[in-house]
């Protein structure tokens, strides 16, 4: 067993309340992690505790005569009240994301999907069969037009739940399109989705029922595991920036889906010492199994490129230009020309990691956009443009700039290693890792 198999081993026995029959976790008995926690369980023997597991999830699913907004997707814990309820001060539970997940369709049939194919023989025919509905209800509730091309992890696994089940489509088509158009996904080099990502497309490659699919995932494999052959970085256990969508800057510091997936395929990555309550995204680590079983095409698909020679990889969507360079002792990565605010709030335009440690630039609230530009080798200019209307209301600074030490800080720009970050008619924040 690897050491963060046997992390996961050990959390899992510490996280599972025998008496609720689900993983608690953050003081919330969780349904995805309770879900693949019972694929844990199965892997090692463990069917009637699987069994309970899974009848507990299934509970949690709404069913398909509820709001189309959350019919069919699962709450994503016990106690959470449900959705369109009122709270106790009169407003309705009716927001995105705090009140329900539209995404736990795609996320939790792909794990139901997947233990009942790789697990059922040992599985009750009762459990089997809800199981089965589960998915199928899953595929079936999801609005119309609620998740575009661009949102490509919940997109490629959708494409796929339609296929499994039956269900009439275009997404796959719009993602090939995408793919086809510019060399690579939307959700671009993100330590988080990145993995999300390449999972669907394995199962869409080897599972798929017809060949447009299977073809969709072996496309977005080659296209993906191409970048990251440019891009990670095998000294630091990482690939270098820009991330469209990123937890964190440092994987050391909280636990990366990527840095999980990479585990699963015996690539070296970094992640944190410490696995506990307190660990930024620690429930990813229960992807590490489902990963495992999976994804091992990418064994074959993905191999670590040593850093004998700096590289640069770079990266267009249309005005989009997302550079990464990949040096000895440097994995630096900015971008410039988005103006999307989807999730703006995990974006970093800019990252760069060295043996002095990070540096990177996270968004506020009241950003609009930012652009990034290389004005010479290791030096880059900062600029950006603030929201306005109704309702929004400035902090005094325009950009955050997280690093794992202090760096020099001078007139408009500030030094790290030697590395240069210019920003000109900006004021930033700088903040240190607690």
């Amino acid at each position: 067993m690897s050491g963060l198999a046997s992390a996961l081993h050990t959390m899992h026995e510490q996280l599972w309340d025998d008496e609720r029959g689900m993983v608690r976790l953050y003081g919330l008995h969780l349904v995805r992690e309770t879900a693949l926690g019972a694929f844990l369980d199965l892997e090692n023997g463990q069917v009637e505790r699987a069994q309970r597991a899974l009848h507990h999830v299934l509970q949690h699913q709404y069913s398909l005569d509820a709001d189309p907004r959350w019919a069919g997707t699962f709450k994503t814990h016990a106690g959470q009240p449900d959705a369109g309820t009122l709270d106790a001060d009169g407003r309705l539970r009716v927001r995105e994301w705090r009140d329900y997940d539209p995404n736990w369709r795609q996320f939790l049939a792909l794990i139901l999907w997947a233990t009942e194919r790789l697990y059922g023989h040992v599985l009750t025919d009762d459990l089997r069969g809800n199981m089965q509905r589960a998915v199928h209800d899953a595929a079936r509730s999801e609005p119309v037009n609620r998740v575009g091309a661009h949102y490509t992890n919940i997109a490629l696994m959708h494409t796929w739940l339609c296929d499994a089940t039956d269900q009439t489509s275009t997404l796959g088509d719009a993602v090939a399109a995408q793919l086809q158009r510019d060399g690579d996904i939307a959700e671009y080099n993100s330590p988080t989705y990145d993995a999300i990502s390449l999972m669907a497309g394995c199962v869409l490659a080897d599972f798929g029922r017809t060949a447009p699919v299977r073809q969709l995932g072996e496309q977005a494999i080659r296209l993906i595991c191409g970048r990251l052959h440019e891009v990670w970085h095998p000294g630091f256990a990482l690939q270098a920036g820009p991330h469209v969508r990123s937890y964190g800057l440092d994987p050391h510091l909280y636990v990366s889906l990527m840095s999980v997936l990479m585990a699963a395929i015996d690539v070296p990555a970094a992640g944190p010492t410490r696995l506990d309550n307190n660990t930024t995204h620690v429930h990813d680590l229960y992807f590490l199994p489902l990963f495992t079983r999976l994804c091992a095409r990418l064994r074959k698909a993905f191999t670590v490129q040593p850093v004998v020679e700096p590289r640069r990889h770079e990266q267009r969507f249309g005005d989009i230009v997302a550079t990464s360079i990949v040096e000895p002792n440097n994995a630096i990565g900015f971008e410039h020309g988005r103006r999307s605010r989807f999730a703006i709030d995990q974006y970093a335009p800019f990252t760069m990691y060295s043996r002095d440690g990070f540096i990177g630039v996270r968004t506020r609230p009241d950003t609009d956009w930012v652009d990034v530009y290389e004005v010479a080798p290791h030096e880059y200019e900062l600029r950006s443009a603030r929201r306005t209307g109704p309702g929004v209301q400035h902090d005094t600074a325009a950009l955050t700039v997280v690093a794992s030490r202090a760096p020099i800080i001078g007139d408009y720009e500030m030094i790290f290693g030697d590395i240069t970050l210019r920003f000109p008619d900006l004021v930033v924040e700088v903040r240190l890792p607690r």
